[in-house]
């Protein structure tokens, strides 16, 4: 796995998430979480100039250690920002949350951190480290189902949302 600078005021916490992966590497496989390299601090500002938008400084701190991502299967992904009509025009998109649609966004307006759902903000955080800690909140926990359980509702789901999809059209 990545290596945490230093000087990143989430150390801690990256690292704990990292090591939590790690640890379930044997239920989940190898390949259920990785981090890729993270942005530049020039990438990072040429976003910012090209969009007119400031990321917020605590989620810059993720994206020096990440700026793609996975975290335990379908737990979590973050990566670097992006735009979609599927949200309100204020919000970034910044990852995902528990694979079932949820998405994680930042406000152009006052930099909060939004987590998204149905067309509902679900929940608010005023910084990144928040969100970390509601990442090892859930890595944390025990399943209440078996991996296969999971797998096999992950499948019905994505089949479920196919067959939405082909209805609609």
């Amino acid at each position: 796995m990545r290596k945490v600078p230093e000087n990143n005021s989430y150390k801690k916490e990256i690292e704990e998430i990292v090591k939590l992966c790690e640890k379930a590497i044997p239920e989940y496989g190898e390949k259920a979480s990785f981090f890729n390299a993270g942005a530049s601090e020039e990438e990072m500002k040429q976003w910012e100039e090209n969009n007119q938008i400031r990321i917020p400084e605590s989620y810059k701190e993720w994206l020096r250690f990440s700026a793609d991502c996975q975290i335990r299967q379908n737990l979590a992904g973050f990566y670097f920002p992006r735009f979609s009509e599927i949200v309100p025009s204020d919000l970034v998109i910044i990852g995902w949350l528990i694979g079932d649609g949820e998405l994680l966004c930042f406000s152009k307006e006052n930099g909060n951190f939004i987590r998204w759902f149905e067309g509902e903000v679900n929940d608010e955080f005023e910084n990144f480290g928040d969100m970390l800690k509601e990442i090892i909140r859930m890595l944390k926990e025990e399943s209440k189902i078996s991996k296969e359980a999971e797998d096999l509702f992950m499948k019905f789901m994505k089949n479920a949302e196919e067959r939405e999809k082909h209805s609609e059209e």
